[in-house]
């Protein structure tokens, strides 16, 4: 059975009056890899600060391998846990190895020099994070994910049971992040340090972390494994951001694609329903024009995973759906007749058309042409039923009961 690392027991956290963190609680067990997320201002780095000794506890108190944080001495706490903070500015242009040996302290005595062991240790630490050929080299000339795999070698020169990180990847682009964060998720596999980390980027988070904390306004909002928790409905109210979740099939983890911020935007409803036909992305740019404009928007029958079905998820649409790969079965089929039935306004998007969706160009023969209108967007859409399809649009069309419009048409009457 693991052993307890780490514990934070109702802690409340802040600078004078001001509250930052309120009643925080969760325990982390030791060899688990922990990604804290949230908004920036959330209060993140205030839980970083507080296992340093920077911020002490207004309240509650901090457990570190069951001894109270406020009793230890900064050497003790230093022989537990290392930390890598979020910007490292040095006063002098040391070289890398001295960086490095920056993190050997904890384990000498006073006015004690270091020892052949702890040089042996330095070297280990640099080889684990692929610096070693770079121990002779200034730290002023090393580029910032070299430096930031120097400052990872100090924390390991602590020979630490817990790694603490603060954003390692802030300002690193996007290979030096791969690498620290895989860096990282070696040392917590391969060497079972625990590690808490302090992290800005959710899909990193979901990627390599075994479990992710989620801080609003200073408060616990969830806690639980990576899976559970990278979710539209519990990231959209927190980041206050429109996005999709989906699985990545060559990371094998759930991340998110941000849409747009709906933090200022204020969607006033003008009363009006449209439902719109699409699939395949041919319906992406029509679904959010008509949301944005205030009307109420219906879809069908889209297939979970189809592009247009994540996007009306993430926009609180209502959907007819049917499941992946799958022709529109007798359910599906009903569903998106009630959703047509109610709307004002019906729009077949250019999408192509095989006998798996066929049934969504039948659906247009029960539209009531009395009360509805239906517009149809020609363009590059195939039809690949034998011109079964195509014959029911043009029917319509013929008859007057579907009106053939262009992007600009239809963008004129939304």
């Amino acid at each position: 059975m693991a052993k307890e690392m780490l514990r934070f027991e109702n802690v409340t956290l802040g600078y004078g009056d001001r509250d930052v963190i309120k009643d925080f609680s969760c325990s982390i067990e030791e060899g688990e890899f922990v990604a804290l997320i949230g908004p920036n201002g959330s209060g993140k780095s205030t839980l970083v600060h507080a296992l340093t000794g920077m911020v002490p506890c207004k309240s509650g108190a901090i457990y570190v391998k069951g001894r109270d944080n406020n009793g230890l001495t900064s050497k003790e706490r230093a022989q537990i846990a290392a930390v890598v903070p979020q910007n490292f500015q040095p006063n002098f242009a040391f070289k890398a190895k001295e960086i490095v040996a920056m993190g050997r302290p904890p384990f000498l005595g006073r006015m004690q020099s270091e020892s052949e062991e702890d040089y042996r240790i330095i070297d280990q630490a640099m080889a684990e994070t692929g610096t070693l050929h770079l121990r002779d080299r200034k730290i002023t000339q090393l580029s910032g994910g070299e430096r930031q795999r120097i400052i990872i070698s100090s924390a390991l020169a602590q020979q630490p049971q817990l790694l603490i990180v603060d954003e390692p990847t802030n300002h690193l682009d996007i290979q030096y992040n791969l690498e620290v964060m895989q860096l990282m998720s070696r040392l917590n596999k391969e060497k079972g340090i625990t590690i808490f980390a302090v992290l800005h980027d959710i899909n990193m988070a979901s990627r390599f972390a075994d479990r992710i904390i989620v801080l609003d306004h200073g408060q616990k909002i969830e806690d639980g494994p990576a899976r559970e928790i990278i979710r539209e409905e519990i990231l959209k109210p927190v980041y206050k951001i429109d996005l999709v979740v989906r699985d990545n099939p060559l990371t094998n983890a759930a991340e998110i694609v941000a849409l747009r911020s709906n933090k200022t935007a204020k969607r006033v409803s003008n009363g009006k329903r449209v439902h719109i036909i699409c699939g395949g992305g041919s319906g992406s740019y029509w679904l959010e024009s008509f949301h944005n404009k205030g009307w109420e928007v219906s879809t069908g029958v889209l297939n979970v995973g189809d592009s247009d079905y994540e996007l009306a998820r993430s926009l609180g649409l209502a959907v007819a759906e049917e499941k992946p790969y799958c022709d529109i079965g007798e359910g599906a089929y009903e569903k998106n007749l009630e959703l047509m039935e109610d709307a004002d306004l019906v729009v077949l998007a250019d999408i192509d058309v095989g006998h798996s969706n066929l049934k969504n160009i039948q659906a247009l023969k029960h539209i009531d042409f009395d009360t509805q209108k239906l517009y149809v967007l020609r363009g590059e859409g195939k039809d690949y039923t034998g011109g079964e399809a195509l014959a029911i649009v043009d029917g319509l069309a013929a008859c007057g009961k579907a009106v053939e419009v262009d992007k600009e048409g239809l963008e004129a009457l939304i």
